[in-house]
């Protein structure tokens, strides 16, 4: 072991920019013989019984070399400490790995299921997210591992985002399927509600929105085909006959959300199967979830308009299609979906800003049917005004 040793030091010192090998292999032959060069003239060296020493690295720096004595005991050297140790169990490095717990969501600070392997440092963070390390074995790497509260995604788009529309809790904004939207509130009070949550949580921005819907937009399993472009986005709860052709209307917001709750299947009326048009789940890259972000109730974003035209300024319209011209030099950079979809695709329709200074609001609501979708945006509202029809949802 120790003219091994004396082996690898040397290699390293000729290629000291040449990492050494991740995959566990064995000196000198074996079905995964190590790279001869590594050890020199010292590849042919076996234990005193025949067998075959190992060798394993967990990050191309650190190593262990291994035999086993007559007695089956293992006997290696560990380069991370320098020392030599006989042990009745294996002694290889191994690499930490994040347990089943990392990337659910959960109702308290998880404590079992953090590692698969390696030890769990303490879960730190308030849920959004929880951050703990699996740290490796004998020399191995350690993993980052990550969760977060129950109502609270990770998007994988640099920001997490409640899961549901956020709901009056005891004056608390929540994320929970249980009750309804926390609507009647300005935009003014939605920044102060969101900001109330701890540091780092905020109203969600026009960029966050717009960057999480052409993220949705992207994803095959959020178009009736299965196919990204082909047939249609689903536009959430928002039936309407008048201005779409769903054979019923709506006129208030869901009475439940959920699992079983997933379509809007009648007026007022949910269910776990229907139409796609009125799915109110969209599924994001990462496997997660978000609910509602088109249809049931607007919802505030954080941005106010500048009326006019060019860069920074917002087009002052009636309903329009995204695919307007007018919309070409800002707002369908800015907020609209990339590339272009329309209301046949039911992404939603722009309405304008009708005064500078004005709040914006996204998604539609119960009833706005083609006018609601991920990218519907309207800019008619002062950050003062309250409607039972706007809510908001925070982010961080």
């Amino acid at each position: 072991l120790n003219q091994l040793a004396k082996a690898v030091m040397i290699y390293k010192v000729n290629n000291p920019e040449t990492l050494l090998p991740t995959t566990p292999c064995t000196i000198g032959g074996g079905t995964t013989p190590c790279d001869s060069a590594i050890f020199g003239t010292a590849n042919v060296l076996k234990d005193p019984n025949g067998s075959l020493y190992s060798f394993s690295s967990s990050d191309g720096n650190d190593y262990m070399l291994l035999s086993t004595l007559s007695t089956g005991d293992y006997y290696s050297f560990d380069s991370s400490t320098g020392t030599y140790s006989q042990s009745g169990t294996n002694p290889s490095a191994s690499n930490g790995v994040c347990g089943t717990s990392a990337g659910e969501e959960h109702p308290f600070i998880p404590v079992t299921n953090l590692c698969s392997n390696g030890t769990a440092s303490t879960v730190e963070g308030d849920g959004v997210p929880y951050t703990w390390t699996c740290t490796g074995l004998n020399g191995g790497t350690t993993a980052s591992c990550e969760a977060t509260k129950t109502g609270w995604i990770n998007t994988g788009l640099g920001f997490y985002v409640m899961k549901y529309e956020a709901k009056n809790v005891g004056g608390v904004a929540t994320s929970t399927p249980t009750g309804n939207p926390w609507v009647s509130i300005n935009q003014t009070n939605s920044i102060s509600a969101c900001s109330a949550l701890g540091s780092g949580y905020h109203l969600i921005t026009n960029a966050e929105w717009t960057s999480l819907a052409r993220h949705l937009a992207a994803q095959p399993s959020n178009w009736s085909t299965g196919i990204v472009g082909s047939g249609v986005l689903s536009r959430g709860y928002s039936a309407s006959t008048t201005n779409a052709s769903d054979g019923f209307q709506n006129t208030a917001v869901a009475p439940n959300t959920g699992p079983g709750y997933e379509y809007n299947t009648g007026v007022n009326t949910v269910g776990s199967s229907g139409v796609f048009s009125l799915k109110r789940t969209h599924n994001l890259a990462n496997g997660k979830t978000i609910w509602d972000l088109a249809g049931n109730v607007w919802e505030w974003n954080s941005d106010i308009c500048t009326q006019g035209s060019g860069a920074g300024n917002w087009y002052n319209s009636a309903w329009i299609e995204w695919s307007d011209a007018n919309l070409d030099d800002y707002e369908r950079p800015t907020a609209g979906p990339s590339p272009l979809y329309t209301s046949t695709q039911n992404a939603g329709r722009y309405y304008g800003c009708t005064a500078t200074g004005n709040g914006l609001i996204r998604g539609g609501d119960w009833r706005y049917g083609l006018d609601s979708g991920l990218f519907t945006a309207t800019l008619s509202d002062l950050p003062s005004s309250t409607r039972t029809n706007i809510g908001f949802r925070c982010a961080r």
